[in-house]
């Protein structure tokens, strides 16, 4: 991606209108009436918007939002969305970032629809445009449901500044119209040259469009706050549907690297893959700001310890869950048996202690994952996460590049195989292999049947959306599946457990953690999640004291 160019603006320009026979623009800045003229001047503009995804920085970073939720839990602080501790602020760095950048979009729309150009080459970046708007809306969606939707450049005296919240349906179905008519604009992957990989396409349109149809269907579904789930759930499917026609993408194998395959997916080796449907662009030599620290931050805990709750998740070899009665589960009577024939992915997300690993925090050294509760690369349930760690030794202070995987081919087959299911409450067993089985045949795991379902007592519901969290692990989707399920209230007041703590007391013998009845560590307890205020994110004070209260905060706030 090109890295971007600072427009500036010659505000003075009017002001100074009268001085006659001078040219009073400084040689290395834009004007506006000199800009907006060409295809390159739009896409310098749009180049700017691409900082705004998601990324690994950060405190609500794209790899750790998933804290918020039940998979696991830092060794530096504890939830706070669950413990009690959550309160409304003053101000929120998604609302304020979110409007800032919409307004950044909002002019490049003013000014692409005031040319009325049919030009493909510049409503390519319209398509971008509104593919970020939608982006952005989004964010802004599902943390605080209704918000103010403005689609046009306000300025100081704009009414709209101190108005009240636009409804949450007309905030979501802009959003699908905007997506929608990105991809009337929007190239295809195929079609990028290789200097613009990274930039926004069809299929990533088509993808996120999918998502939020998804995300918003069942939250209709579940909550219902509008009465057409099953139309949005038909629209997630037809975009899945469509991407996965037209043979864009594909799961990227890694054949080379056996049961680490999935595992090396999110490091270097899977960068812009087949799969990648959208990347944050990082990279060594590119530039300032294009590396990150999530490889040391795993290794030191920042990242969190993995539950015993999401390590359950893992099914055996055989697809069985642990506790199904013909599992070959070989339980917790050392601290490696829990890892023995489980589902390779187990292995390629959680470290096993005792063995060696590299971590980029030691520059590409070998160490022995550590089986102790305190020090720098510790966890408070023993469990680490070995997803995004790693393994190239030149990183430098565990500074990495790899990209960020956005949005890949493997979600779009969980959204297909998800709606499908939705929509009826069944799915074939055709398009069970079309979707969730080729993820499990990458890393080798039996087929999902509906037999194989039957006859084991399992509950197909159930095993697409563990196959979901399992793949889509610390990927920004399990707090907001949670929500828009609307088992939050049930899955996040659970207390948060550990490994089976007589497996490491030798190494841990001056520690007495809390244990429940079965000799697991308690990380956390007493959590809680009131189902009345919780689901949604409390309103900036500042906003509503801005507004004179036009905009009302949520309720139980």
């Amino acid at each position: 991606m090109k890295l971007s160019k600072i427009i500036y603006i010659a505000a003075c320009g009017i002001a100074l209108a009268s001085c006659q026979g001078m040219d009073l623009t400084p040689p290395d800045k834009y004007s506006e009436k000199d800009f907006w003229k060409t295809a390159q001047d739009y896409c310098l503009a749009a180049n700017e918007f691409y900082w705004n995804l998601d990324s690994f920085h950060g405190s609500d970073n794209f790899a750790d939002y998933d804290l918020k939720a039940d998979l696991a839990t830092s060794y530096f602080g504890f939830n706070n969305v669950s413990n009690g501790r959550w309160l409304p602020t003053e101000s929120d760095g998604i609302w304020d970032n979110a409007y800032s950048h919409l307004r950044q979009i909002n002019i490049l729309l003013q000014h692409v629809d005031a040319m009325k150009t049919d030009d493909p080459a510049i409503l390519r970046y319209k398509g971008e445009a509104l593919f970020f708007r939608a982006y952005e809306y989004f964010r802004l969606l599902k943390r605080f449901g209704d918000v103010p939707l403005v689609k046009t450049v306000l300025d100081v005296n704009s009414p709209e500044l101190f108005g009240e919240r636009t409804p949450r349906k007309e905030v979501e179905d802009a959003i699908l119209e905007d997506l929608k008519e990105a991809c009337e604009y929007l190239p295809t992957k195929k079609e990028l040259k290789p200097e613009e990989t990274g930039r926004i396409t069809l299929g990533a349109a088509k993808a996120f469009r999918a998502r939020v149809a998804l995300f918003v269907g069942t939250w209709a579904q579940n909550h219902k706050h509008r009465p057409d789930a099953l139309e949005l759930l038909g629209i997630a499917k037809q975009e899945a549907k469509e991407i996965i026609d037209s043979k864009d993408y594909d799961l990227w194998k890694g054949e080379k690297y056996g049961k680490e395959n999935y595992r090396q997916l999110f490091l270097e080796a899977g960068d812009n893959s087949c799969e990648s449907i959208l990347d944050r662009q990082y990279g060594k030599g590119v530039g300032s700001g294009t590396t990150h620290p999530i490889s040391d931050n795993a290794s030191a805990g920042y990242l969190g310890g993995a539950t015993k709750k999401f390590a359950d998740m893992f099914l055996d070899k055989n697809g069985l869950p642990i506790t199904n009665i013909n599992s070959c589960f070989h339980g917790y009577g050392s601290i490696e048996s829990e890892y023995e024939d489980r589902d390779p992915r187990m292995t390629c997300v959680l470290q096993v202690p005792g063995r060696q690993y590299i971590y980029a925090s030691t520059n590409g050294k070998y160490e022995t994952c550590p089986v102790s509760f305190s020090g720098t690369s510790s966890t408070k349930t023993g469990y680490r996460v070995w997803k995004y760690i790693s393994d190239v030794p030149y990183i430098f202070h565990g500074l990495a590049y790899f990209n960020a995987r956005l949005i890949r081919y493997a979600e779009v087959l969980l959204i297909y195989a998800e709606a499908t299911y939705e929509l009826s409450g069944s799915i074939s067993d055709e398009d069970l292999d079309m979707t969730i089985n080729k993820i499990r045949a990458r890393v080798g795991m039996p087929r999902l049947t509906n037999s194989f379902v039957t006859s084991n007592g399992l509950d197909m519901r159930e095993e697409i959306r563990r196959e979901r969290t399992i793949e889509l692990c610390f990927e920004s989707s399990r707090y907001d599946d949670l929500r828009r399920w609307k088992t939050a209230e049930v899955e996040m007041p659970m207390p948060l457990k550990g490994v089976k703590f007589s497996n490491y007391a030798d190494a841990n013998e001056t520690l007495d953690p809390i244990l429940d009845e079965n000799g697991f560590v308690i990380a956390e307890q007493d959590r809680r999640f009131r189902p009345t205020r919780d689901y949604l994110a409390p309103i900036p004070t500042k906003q509503i004291n801005m507004t004179n209260g036009a905009i009302k905060q949520n309720p139980g706030w």
